[in-house]
């Protein structure tokens, strides 16, 4: 079966074409009447998409194809059943799925032209519900907008995916030595997960329902406070009860969050140096276009935009006399810009890179992030009071949406740390929560005008935004542009003193110390080559097709397999090398680039890398998949690289380690 499989992989990448056509071949079959139901077509686009993540198929032509055979598949379904209306029952082979006639046509009679776009997510009549429509002599237009806008969202639903996880294994991810196992442990929690969703709906939910109408009967007969809290919650008689007690939930635990928060930053725990893995995680995934969106987010969730909405909406409740409604809002928006200036203020959180002036250059909590949940949350609220659960789902998304994004965009452009913007999300959460239990109890006969109320904020969002951003994307652009920060310092200091100042160890995303840093290195890349090459060192086999499956495979030697990823603060190494010690074993070299550069009194000043030493030992498991394990012993293989340069080095001490500290210019 190996075999095989490396076969295949070799094949594709030999024979692009033959993978085009057959994801082509898939959106299409899967599209098209009855036949689509059994054509696994969504599992061939995915491998597309994972294909195009290990760069061997052009994503344009993939999106394309994969498009083009879903749009093809449906309207080849919709013109038979336009073509032969009724007598297509009694043809091969749709004569022999009755039943799953019947479900279209009972899909397509309740949903309507909306059908047509879910139902090609939907496996039982996705292929079933464009001769439905046909049958149903569905206006062509009208078939053909859903149709192809359905074919763009089924593309990307299963070609990004796939491109995330072939980029994964392009990367080998996050995954160290430990690819096989945290794959498998994924798709494990995921099913669980799944099968616990549906255990709990098929026979948990229906016991708490139980346990809720036994709760509320007896609260029914008691009198007090604490039976008329119970009966506002949980009395599926009350209309407000559901949205009352999701508030609640949400207030309880953004309050839980918030206060975490703030302890881990004023202790300075792990959630610190999760901050800065954050930070240069995303610094050094900046590109100019992503920018610009950024850049531009952020812009529409400034005070000035900001500003605009509140006062629009705050119009709209006077000429409308919402007079309570009005004090809420006034008190929503007012309440929470105090509070956020008062913790900057208190607490005197420095920024990641200084950008403003007077309080603003204080980031606990994040501004942006807490009035944008406050304004557009508590809005939604408001707009979807009353509303059907559709309705209240979609403004909740688009609200989520536009939230998310702007938070997103202050961490992406390094105006704030990961903990400053949860704390903004969770305050900003709780005090919306708060407002809409109170709210809810004391409010009840003011219809808001949810169509003006709409309409006016996306109007002022759109025209106030598009001013201010053509009148201050260049300066912002300029004030947000990454700034690589590197330091100078002199040879002598750096051997003398500030190498004890580099970071000590490989620090995780999630903050977890992992192997200490064994190697300090003042040279360009090249001459680190060079002077590794010349001691029996070399680089590692690339990343490519052929080698990401020698992980999987038997039968690979050492100089086939790669150097699998570690990273430092979210990211990987930059610099890797191998020396090759018998069959099974190798010594490892990463090194990752600091934001130093090291100045002698000769030439100009180099950069400065630090990383590790290892030794790994590869062996096969169960299955044929091969690990890397790392040595603990870190003292050894420093001391035999010592032994084995020919250039300027030292050997130092760390004594909060007990580790030894190569230092090479």
């Amino acid at each position: 079966m190996e075999s095989h499989l490396q076969s295949l992989v070799t094949y594709l990448s030999a024979h692009p074409n033959f993978a085009l056509g057959a994801i082509f071949a898939a959106a299409f079959l899967e599209a098209l009447a009855v036949i689509g139901t059994v054509i696994p077509g969504s599992t061939v686009v995915f491998v597309g998409g994972v294909l195009i993540g290990l760069k061997v198929l052009d994503p344009w032509w993939v999106g394309g194809l994969a498009i083009a055979g879903a749009i093809l598949g449906d309207g080849v379904s919709y013109w038979l059943g336009h073509h032969y209306h009724e007598k297509i029952r009694t043809m091969w082979p749709m004569k022999n799925y009755p039943d799953l006639f019947e479900r279209g046509h009972a899909y397509f009679t309740r949903n309507g032209r909306k059908s047509v776009f879910v139902a090609r997510f939907l496996g039982p009549v996705r292929a079933i519900v464009p001769v439905v429509a046909g049958m149903a002599n569905m206006p062509p237009t009208q078939f053909y907008v859903m149709n192809i806008l359905s074919a763009f969202a089924w593309a990307a639903a299963h070609l990004l995916p796939g491109v995330l996880f072939g980029a994964s294994l392009q990367l080998a991810g996050a995954v160290s030595s430990r690819l096989a196992i945290m794959l498998v442990a994924t798709v494990a929690f995921f099913w669980i997960a799944a099968r616990g969703v549906r255990y709990s709906l098929s026979y948990g939910w229906p016991r708490i329902q139980a346990l809720r109408d036994r709760v509320v009967a007896h609260a029914r007969r008691q009198s007090g406070l604490f039976p008329r809290a119970v009966l506002s919650l949980f009395d599926p008689a009350r209309a407000e009860s559901p949205a009352l007690l999701t508030a609640a939930i949400l207030l309880i635990g953004s309050g839980w969050l918030f206060l975490g928060v703030l302890q881990d930053v004023i202790a300075n725990d792990p959630l610190v140096r999760v901050d800065t893995s954050v930070y240069y995680l995303l610094q050094g995934l900046r590109t100019r276009w992503v920018d610009v969106a950024m850049v531009t987010i952020t812009e529409l969730g400034g005070a000035t935009v900001m500003g605009a909405v509140i006062l629009v909406v705050a119009v709209v409740f006077i000429l409308k006399r919402r007079w309570r409604t009005l004090a809420y809002w006034l008190a929503a928006v007012g309440f929470a810009e105090i509070l956020v200036q008062l913790l900057k203020f208190t607490l005197g959180r420095q920024r990641p890179v200084a950008l403003y002036s007077g309080n603003e250059l204080f980031s606990f909590p994040s501004g942006h992030a807490t009035m944008s949940i406050v304004v557009y949350g508590f809005l939604a609220f408001l707009l979807a009071r009353g509303k059907p659960p559709n309705t209240r789902a979609l403004i909740t998304l688009i609200t989520a949406v536009v939230i998310t994004l702007i938070a997103f965009s202050r961490l992406y452009l390094g105006a704030h740390w990961l903990s400053d913007v949860l704390a903004g999300l969770s305050m900003g959460l709780g005090w919306v929560a708060l407002l809409g239990i109170a709210y809810t109890h004391h409010v009840r006969n003011e219809a808001l005008p949810a169509a003006l109320l709409s309409l006016a904020v996306i109007v002022t969002v759109a025209g106030v935004g598009a001013i201010y951003v053509s009148g201050h994307q260049r300066v912002d652009l300029a004030r947000y542009v990454y700034r690589s920060q590197f330091e100078t310092l002199s040879l002598a200091d750096w051997r003398q003193q500030s190498w004890r100042s580099l970071p000590i160890a490989r620090s995780e995303l999630g903050g977890d110390i992992e192997e200490p840093f064994s190697v300090q290195w003042a040279a360009p890349a090249e001459q680190i080559a060079a002077t590794l090459g010349a001691a029996g060192w070399q680089s590692p086999a690339s990343w490519n097709l052929k080698t990401i499956f020698g992980w999987i495979l038997p039968g690979s030697t050492l100089q086939q397999l790669p150097v699998l990823p570690k990273f430092h603060q979210g990211a990987p190494q930059k610099l890797s090398f191998v020396k090759n010690l018998d069959a099974q074993t190798r010594m490892v070299i990463r090194l990752w680039p600091m934001r130093y550069r090291v100045a002698s009194q000769g030439p100009p000043a180099q950069p400065l890398w630090s990383g590790m030493v290892t030794r790994e030992r590869l062996r096969a498991v169960q299955g044929g998949i091969t690990l890397a394990e790392t040595s603990t012993d870190f003292i050894t293989p420093v001391q035999t690289l010592s032994q084995t340069l020919h250039v300027r080095h030292a050997l130092e001490q760390r004594g909060r380690l007990g580790t030894e500290v190569l230092l090479i210019w």
